[in-house]
Parts: structure tokens; sequence; C-alpha cells
């Protein structure tokens, strides 16, 4: 028999009702309501949905260093050998860095991210 999912809600809130009308008559809290739950819910939905936008914030932020790293130094007079070497492997230093940052982000937040992460490690091959 298939319930309809109106009906099954109404039940499991008017069961949070009773729980909360039997708890407030015995004394021990009179907290437990379906608006405190609901309102838990969306506090935790609310949270959840910023601590996601932040971390694509700073793997944006990190993705953008890094191309502008990578022009800077296409955009160089590269005429001094040791100057070019010094130069590349700090930017590899950096770009390493931020690959690292991006992947323990990606991994374990925003599977999304992956296809940023395959293009930084691209990045970073191109440097090295």
């Amino acid at each position: 028999m298939k319930m309809n999912s109106k009906v099954l809600a109404d039940t499991a809130l008017n069961q949070v009702d009773n729980v909360g009308y039997y708890l407030s008559v015995y004394g021990v809290t009179d907290k437990v309501t379906r608006h405190t739950l609901m309102a838990g819910v969306f506090e935790t939905m609310q949270r959840y949905n910023g601590q996601k936008e932040s971390l694509q914030v700073r793997v944006n932020t990190t993705r953008v260093r890094v191309e502008q790293g990578v022009e800077s130094l296409k955009q160089l007079n590269l005429t001094k050998p040791e100057g070019i070497q010094n130069l590349t492997s700090l930017v590899s230093k950096q770009v390493d860095q931020a690959g690292k940052s991006a992947e323990s982000l990606a991994g374990k937040y925003i599977p999304a991210a992956k296809p940023l992460v395959s293009k930084l490690n691209q990045l970073r091959a191109r440097i090295i």
C-alpha cells in the first residue's frame, strides 16, 4: 500500500507534537515542537550551504591565482637562464601548494571541483 508523503509528514509532525506535549506536562522541557524541529533543519541547511559556497570561493580564488601566475610567467622576458630557473621553481612551489589545497578541498567537500583539480595538475605539470 502506498502512503501519501503529506499524510506521512503530518503523522510524523503530530507525533513530534505529542512528544513535546508530554515532555512539557511532565516538566522536562517545553522546547520540543514541530517549529523548533524545522528551525533546526533549516539552520543546518543554511550552514551547509554557506560552507559549500565558502569552499567554492576558495577553490575559485586558488584557480585564478594559478592562472594569473602562469600568464605572468608567459609574459616575462626570458633572457637569463638562472633567473628563469629560480622563478620557475618559485612558481612551481606555489602551484604545487595551491593544487594540494584544491585537492583536499575537492576530496572532502566539493566533488564537483575534481575537474578543477585535474586542470591544476595539468598546469603544475606544464610548469614543473
